[in-house]
């Protein structure tokens, strides 16, 4: 008799989350074993921060588009975003149930999902529980999402003994690195040429990329935050691609600035590049600059340096290519100028992994599908 062919949706409301699925879409598809569909929500279907929805359908037609939520710089309307993700993802999962329910990180929209499933009875696989944010409130987001969910794939071998020290059966919690570093293996570097017709821009020049977000416990600081950044480039004049912020509150104020800012021959901003555009450029660039993960967790694995501002990746496990600084446009300038004159790095970081992550993670499904022990979950201590 032929198995049942296992059925999983991953639920996807962040533009830069998704590239983490990719590789492991990429592996289902290879496999005669399981098939998914990809949930929609949130920043993907908002026209104002580009609406990546429309990348997300160039790889797969297998969606499901949540309801559109209106973009609102308020905490009531991230607040929204939880409410709204149950409601329309309890119509989806009374049409049909998955087998699983792939959910990764830790904002809003993410915890919303996780409530659904667990309510639904489906058991959740949640990508990166453990990693430390110390800045704001995704620290606590991800820790109420990863004791939610039933299966735990870590990015890394300190976030593997973290969901261990919440309670969390061993058999449950899998170290598989990070996803997103098996792009690498099959992704399509743009050419030089390519990039400098398309942005603009001189790659015989170092290139900064800027990805600087509001921080949740800060959101009044975000202003003052982000001219300290734009005040260090200004005075070095380095060419930079900046990236809208993500819709945590306080994004508007960085937003604000960076129009005023463009007119700047040497700056350029977009409120979102495509997945082969991004990493060609992180490629080419001399630095990611700002305060995304980005930078601590796979400018290492493309041998590139990161400038990592105030606290909103506090506590994230990084190595000697990421510098810390405060929000201080003296600083920022200093180490910019300090890096552009740098060697390039010669060995990559490996902290987060090979780049053989998503293998792994179809396995460890294939070899868990026991549905009535992943539901019910025992406090170990």
């Amino acid at each position: 008799m032929r198995k049942k062919t296992i059925i999983i949706y991953f639920f996807t409301g962040k533009r830069g989350g998704f590239n983490h699925f990719v590789p492991i879409l990429r592996e289902i598809d290879l496999s005669n074993k399981i098939d998914y569909k990809i949930i929609v929500a949130d920043m993907h279907l908002s026209s104002f921060f580009g609406k990546t929805v429309n990348e997300i359908k160039n790889y797969s037609k297998k969606l499901i588009l949540l309801d559109k939520i209106k973009t609102k710089d308020t905490i009531s309307n991230r607040l929204s975003v939880i409410s709204k993700t149950i409601t329309s993802l309890s119509k989806v999962f009374d049409k049909k149930k998955p087998d699983y329910l792939f959910l990764l990180g830790d904002r809003a929209e993410v915890l919303g999902a996780a409530i659904s499933g667990m309510h639904y009875n489906i058991p959740i696989i949640h990508l990166y529980g453990g990693d430390i944010t110390q800045g704001g409130t995704d620290e606590s987001t991800r820790h109420a999402i990863s004791k939610i969910s039933n299966i735990h794939l870590t990015s890394n071998y300190h976030s593997y003994k973290n969901i261990k020290k919440i309670g969390e059966e061993s058999w449950r919690v899998h170290n598989v690195g990070l996803s997103s570093l098996d792009l690498f293996k099959y992704i399509y570097f743009k050419s030089k040429i390519y990039l400098e017709k398309k942005f603009k821009i001189d790659l015989s020049k170092p290139l900064i990329l800027l990805i600087q977000h509001s921080v949740t416990w800060q959101v009044d600081e975000s202003k003052e935050q982000i001219l300290e950044t734009l005040k260090a480039i200004d005075k070095l004049k380095v060419q930079t691609i900046a990236i809208y912020p993500c819709s945590d509150p306080g994004y508007q104020a960085i937003i604000n600035e960076y129009k005023k800012f463009k007119n700047k021959k040497f700056f350029k901003v977009y409120k979102n590049l495509e997945l082969n555009d991004f990493y060609s450029l992180l490629n080419y660039s001399k630095l990611l600059l700002g305060n995304s993960s980005c930078g601590i967790l796979e400018c290492g694995f493309f041998k590139k340096y990161a400038i990592n501002l105030g606290i909103r990746q506090e506590g994230r496990v990084c190595l000697n290519n990421v510098y810390h600084l405060p929000h201080n446009s003296n600083k920022i300038c200093k180490k910019i100028y300090e890096i552009i004159n740098k060697p390039k790095i010669k060995d990559r970081v490996l902290l987060y992994g090979k780049g053989n992550s998503a293998k792994k993670i179809i396995d460890i499904v294939l070899n868990n599908h026991d549905k009535k022990n992943l539901i019910k979950k025992k406090f170990v201590i």
